[in-house]
């Protein structure tokens, strides 16, 4: 125990954060192995940046996640080299392209600390980044769940996790004041006389997060555990100093940062993808619903054994961010493009075609009935004429 912590207390701040980054994507991974080894899904394709939804095959499941993992731990081994994270930002990035899914929001954000060291030239300069970064997390996250989506809906599901906070369920107030704690975290970060006491309120909310979705309460999403320690982690460490923190001068430090703080306000145009905005259990992204007569899945027995467990509403619609979770252990990429190369995946595979379709459903945040449905037949999907 002794000489693991004098080599850890020899590592330099930027080793260190690249180093808990990298524990923190391949505890990930591995809670979210079909995601990664595509052929282990039973019945979910790949979803691809550019192209119609495909089925992966196994060699080439085994070459990505080969890569994937060697690249991880040649990192952790020789975090000084450059080209190594070079190498597995690019790798992660191809994989990305490959399966829109794969860009989770724990994804987005590794992915941006480790860049902050292919840019940075000195620890201080990378410290402040780093700690932009998470002030960026906690205000967008804290932000989004300003809403009735969250406080009435999600917050309330949350509380079921335990007995004793059952009985908190039915106050919507508590769930706004979770949000406000979130976003002021951002603000008690920053501000120096209350960087110790905020330091400490991270560690226990993350302490919450983490005991609210494991096995002991929730059992839900637990992929995310590990990126929950991980934030905890690197707040403890890049807000460790007292100094003040300014806003770093190079140019690809400030294009990182307007890419987590700047770009999610472009969501709200529909112009920046809400799993990139820090919608972090906000309840308000857009999802989508396949529609079907029951049994009308005509494709493998995999598929309609498929069908027969998640389909709801007796058994004609199926929501895609369940089957997503079901099958790959994470959340679905939650995109208009998305839904429908999923949707189009199953029309193929439905007959009639006239009689099912997609569903989008989107959401106003601050506005219940602002909600709107969006129907888009097998039909249209497949290009046939009326």
């Amino acid at each position: 125990m002794q000489w693991r912590t004098m080599i850890f207390n020899h590592l330099s701040l930027a080793q260190k954060v690249t180093s808990l980054a990298a524990l923190g994507l391949l505890g990930g991974i591995m809670l979210s192995w079909p995601l990664w080894f595509a052929a282990a899904r039973p019945t979910f394709p790949l979803l691809p940046i550019v192209g119609a939804a495909s089925v992966a095959s196994w060699w080439w499941s085994v070459v990505h996640v080969g890569l994937l993992l060697l690249l991880l731990v040649l990192v952790l081994i020789f975090p000084k080299q450059k080209k190594l994270r070079l190498a597995l930002l690019l790798w992660l990035f191809l994989l990305c392209c490959l399966d829109l899914n794969r860009l989770q929001p724990w994804i987005w954000f590794y992915a941006l600390v480790i860049a902050v060291w292919l840019f940075g030239q000195n620890e201080r300069e990378m410290r402040h980044t780093w700690r932009w970064l998470l002030v960026a997390v906690y205000a967008w996250s804290g932000f989004h769940k300003l809403t009735p989506y969250f406080a009435e809906e999600n917050f309330a599901w949350f509380c079921t996790a335990f007995p004793f906070t059952r009985p908190l369920a039915p106050y919507p107030a508590l769930g706004y004041a979770v949000a406000l704690l979130e976003t002021s975290l951002a603000l008690g970060l920053l501000w120096r006389p209350t960087r110790r006491i905020s330091r400490w309120l991270v560690v226990g909310f993350h302490a919450a997060i983490i005991l609210t979705l494991s096995p002991l309460g929730l059992d839900w999403n637990t992929v995310v555990i590990p990126w929950n320690i991980a934030l905890a982690g690197l707040v403890w460490l890049v807000f460790a100093e007292a100094d003040a923190t300014t806003f770093p001068k190079k140019n690809g430090l400030r294009l990182l940062l307007a890419l987590a703080g700047v770009a999610p306000l472009f969501h709200f145009a529909g112009s920046w993808p809400d799993a990139l905005s820090w919608k972090l259990y906000s309840n308000t992204q857009p999802e989508g619903t396949f529609q079907a007569p029951a049994q009308a899945l005509t494709c493998t027995v995999q598929e309609k054994a498929m069908w027969a467990e998640n389909a709801f509403d007796q058994g004609t619609k199926l929501l895609l961010d369940d089957w997503a979770s079901r099958e790959m252990r994470v959340p679905m990429f939650a995109a208009d493009r998305t839904f429908r190369q999923a949707a189009l995946y199953l029309c193929r595979c439905t007959t009639p075609a006239d009689s099912a379709g997609l569903y989008i459903l989107t959401v106003r945040p601050w506005n219940r009935q602002g909600e709107r449905w969006q129907k888009i037949p097998c039909r249209v999907l497949l290009n046939k004429p009326d």
